[in-house]
């Protein structure tokens, strides 16, 4: 199977349900109102933080199972059948925690109106159940996409996705909203892409998954998964902390600055997710030269194809954020765009050293690096809001990605893969930010620029993608030349 096109599956199931989500968002406040829909959010963010108890066993089953490929069929069943049961167990010990946990979060820490009060401590035991549900998703879908199964996983994340979205809203236009229907519609959706995960599950690796179990086995993916969880548990705090010190230090208005060009700059990694998704197994498998090629390729790749489409979005990106949140606002946040969206850049080629470390069972590398980075993000992001404000926390969100991207890189293959073009790539965007504000803002003169731009990128991303693509890339264009003249 193409790793281009298990990519563009991942891309898909990604995107549809992002693009779903925030078309049901009108009306999920019309149908339950804010406070109501304020109160599901929370509980799906504390569900989705939850997800810990999966205890790294999602990614850890996937990459067992990825490096047996050639073992045979009893050792990859007894690899999904050891992680299956044992998440079973992990989950329902996250759902006794969860119970009291989310009982003390809405009564205590949360100011409800006390009518709503009571509806939502009556539906903490269906929040409580959906951990172990949550959990041994992550373990079904790991062991698809394990054997490389994009299209089926994906297909079966949109279902699950839009049901999701989709179930809960109709049962508040049925039935009317209430804390404990919403949930249990929730929880039903998320049942339904169980069993489809599981009927896929079954018919790769056999029924009786749940009567093999190795104790050896388990030991390995507790050791893997550990260092995935500690991660999990440590990157969100690292991607909100700087929102929390803006606004405690500068105020609302000031977080609204920063975050709006966050949410906008962050959907680069979409593509980026995907194509790294979609690398992982056959990285699991490969040898130590065969994962080192593989990784250079994903990295021109991704420089190749992104990369000119990132310069003409920077060129535009006083037009749009303009266009996008209004004339005052859009002024305020473009400086500030501008630099997250070359950190959302940086931080895709960063996610090729990522994605080969945890294949080649070295989560520990990827943790450490993290941890090691995280007292000096922390006292550079103090400073920077204290002297600079709202720029200083964006210059040093872009400066924790360069120094991630090195030291994954160093850790990974002791090299730098492609250095030059992206470090040449990073010196034009500095000339092209400093002859920006001597240029026109109009739109069609920007639009021009941007294409010129582009057209520039694209023609160093080529001379950089990898032999054996700029071949794929030409017999494409052949066969499609030879079609419009037939």
């Amino acid at each position: 199977m193409s790793i281009g096109r298990n990519a563009l599956y991942n891309f898909v199931g990604t995107a549809v349900p992002t693009v779903l989500a925030l078309v049901t968002v009108p009306a999920y406040l019309k149908l339950i109102g804010p406070e109501r829909y304020g109160v599901l959010a929370i509980a799906w963010l504390v569900l989705g933080y939850f997800g810990v108890f999966d205890l790294g066993l999602g990614r850890a089953t996937s990459q067992r199972i990825s490096t047996l490929r050639d073992a045979g069929a009893d050792a990859r069943a007894t690899a999904f059948g050891t992680a299956l049961v044992s998440n079973l167990c992990v989950g329902l010990v996250g759902a006794l925690i969860m119970w009291p946990a989310s009982y003390v979060m809405f009564s205590m820490e949360m100011k409800l109106a006390p009518a709503m009060l009571v509806e939502t401590l009556a539906a903490l035991p269906l929040l409580a159940l959906a951990v172990p549900v949550a959990t041994t998703l992550g373990v079904l879908s790991g062991a698809l996409m394990a054997r490389e199964k994009f299209f089926l996983t994906n297909r079966i994340s949109i279902t699950n996705t839009c049901l999701f979205q989709i179930l809960p809203l109709s049962v508040a236009w049925f039935f009317g909203p209430n804390m404990v229907t919403l949930l249990a519609a929730s929880i039903t959706a998320r049942m339904v892409g169980l069993v489809l995960y599981w009927i896929e599950c079954r018919r790769e690796f056999g029924a009786d998954a749940f009567r093999r179990f190795d104790r050896g086995q388990l030991r390995e993916l507790l050791s893997y998964g550990g260092w995935v969880t500690v991660s999990a548990i440590f990157s969100p705090f690292i991607q909100v902390i700087d929102r929390f010190l803006i606004g405690a230090m500068l105020g609302s208005y000031a977080v609204t600055v920063y975050v709006v060009p966050t949410q906008l700059t962050s959907r680069v990694q979409t593509v980026s997710g995907a194509l790294c998704n979609a690398l992982f197994p056959r990285m699991a498998m490969a040898s130590g030269e065969d994962a080192d090629r593989l990784a250079r390729d994903a990295v021109g790749v991704q420089l190749a194809l992104l990369t000119p489409l990132i310069a003409g979005a920077f060129v535009l990106m006083q037009n749009g954020m303009e266009f996008w949140v209004g004339r005052k606002l859009g002024l305020e946040t473009t400086p500030i765009a501008r630099i997250l969206l070359l950190a959302a850049w940086l931080n895709m080629f960063a996610n090729v050293p990522f994605a080969r470390l945890q294949a080649k069972g070295r989560p520990d590398l990827v943790t450490k690096v993290m941890l090691s980075e995280l007292p000096f993000f922390l006292v550079a992001l103090y400073f920077s809001v204290v002297h600079w404000g709202v720029l200083g926390a964006a210059v040093v969100y872009f400066a924790r990605f360069v120094v991630d991207l090195s030291a994954l890189n160093w850790v990974s293959s002791r090299r730098f893969d492609h250095f030059a073009p992206i470090a040449g790539s990073l010196c034009a965007f500095g000339l092209i930010n400093l002859a920006l504000p001597h240029v026109s803002a109009g739109l069609g003169v920007r639009f021009l620029l941007a294409v010129i731009v582009g057209l520039l990128f694209a023609v160093q991303s080529w001379i950089v993608l990898p032999p054996q693509l700029r071949e794929v890339v030409r017999k494409r264009l052949h066969r499609f030349t030879q079609l419009r003249e037939g």
